[in-house]
């Protein structure tokens, strides 16, 4: 797999998307490298072109892209870029969510973040929309479960996704399969609240995921669970009913 250094038009592709005649690459690359990153690597679902420079990315959103990066020391991460044409002001705020939520257990653990950059964690490709594709009916179970649990951890630290009602390209699972435990990305636009559980089971409802006269006894505890700002008693009840509902 081809990687490059900071100095390299791939490099400039990546901190200059999409409009490489505002943005100084240089700067950008004397910052990722005080983060401790020397490289970027040609890795990814998406791929970009910035004045005839391709390489492929991890991610692309509207106001941000992520590329896989090297360490000096040899581990891979991911760089978070905030794009020439971002209406955000700042990556520090999403920074912020992440030290609280991976303290939690929640989501990649950043190891550097600023207006413009966040080296993080690498959470590996194995997404939720993957999982679902591919996994056996028991490691299917404890992925399910593990991506609930996932949403509980935020939801205990007030961090609301705005994402995961559509949680098949934001819930990772960075050992699968020889551990379904998950983790949530991309907290951008996520805001202080709770309901994240909600969002994860009623997509696993609507997937049909879930079945069975347990299915309308979740959905009465998941809106109780809240209306009462998601309370730990609350939640533990909804796990147990989750067993049940299980598709066989």
């Amino acid at each position: 797999m081809a990687s490059w250094p900071l100095s390299s038009p791939q490099a400039a592709a990546a901190f200059c998307y999409p409009h490489a005649y505002s943005c100084d690459p240089l700067r950008l690359a004397a910052e990722a490298a005080s983060a401790g990153v020397c490289c970027v690597i040609n890795m990814g679902v998406a791929e970009i072109n910035v004045g005839g420079v391709r390489i492929r990315v991890l991610g692309k959103g509207h106001a941000s892209l992520v590329v896989a990066g090297l360490t000096f020391n040899g581990q891979v991460v991911a760089v978070k870029v905030r794009r020439t044409d971002s209406k955000r002001s700042s990556l520090e705020g999403e920074g912020r969510l992440l030290e609280v939520a991976s303290r939690a257990g929640a989501s990649p653990a950043p190891l550097y973040y600023s207006k413009d950059l966040i080296v993080m964690e690498y959470v590996g490709d194995v997404s939720l929309e993957r999982v679902l594709r591919a996994s056996p009916l028991p490691l299917l179970r404890r992925s399910l479960l593990e991506a609930v649990r996932t949403a509980r951890a935020l939801d205990a630290v007030k961090i609301l996704h705005a994402e995961l009602h559509r949680p098949l390209r934001n819930v990772f699972y960075p050992r699968w399969p020889s551990s379904p435990k998950a983790v949530i990305i991309d907290l951008e636009s996520s805001s202080r609240g709770c309901g994240n559980v909600n969002k994860v089971l009623s997509f696993m409802i609507a997937r049909g995921l879930l079945r069975g006269q347990a299915v309308e006894a979740l959905r009465s505890l998941l809106r109780e669970y809240r209306l009462a700002g998601c309370p730990r008693d609350l939640y533990v009840m909804i796990e147990e009913k989750l067993d049940q509902a299980f598709t066989t």
